[in-house]
């Protein structure tokens, strides 16, 4: 009986060891993020034409890829800055600082953005 007793408090311990772990690890990749994001909004009005947004990127060698997503009525242009691991229902994250522009090629948004597939 105390064997017993004894295993669900060890077992209960690493359960809630491994939650606040992951909480942390989280708080801090959420952090390094934001970390990231801060340089292009400081720089980079919104409103400005997606060329100046180009430009400044190239002159920063950070290279971004084009692409719409559905229901978006401009293009948004990536820059991958992180991946986040999987879990047991998840592959591997992908995460991008996004550069949302309007159907007339102006800055609208930047923002981070994840992608990725869980079952």
């Amino acid at each position: 009986m105390r064997k017993g007793i004894a295993f669900a408090v060890i077992a209960f311990v690493l359960v809630i060891s491994w939650f606040g772990y992951s909480k942390h690890a989280l708080a801090r990749r959420e952090s390094s993020y934001r970390a990231a994001l801060v340089p292009y909004q400081r720089d980079l009005a919104v409103g400005i034409d997606r060329e100046q947004v180009i430009t400044y990127l190239r002159s920063h060698d950070a290279m971004c890829l084009t692409v719409r997503h559905g229901g978006r009525e401009g293009d948004s242009c990536e820059i991958k800055i992180a991946e986040e691991p999987g879990g047991i229902f998840c592959e591997p994250w992908d995460v991008y600082v996004a550069f949302e522009f309007t159907s007339v090629d102006k800055l609208r948004e930047i923002h981070i953005r994840r992608s990725g597939t869980c079952l």
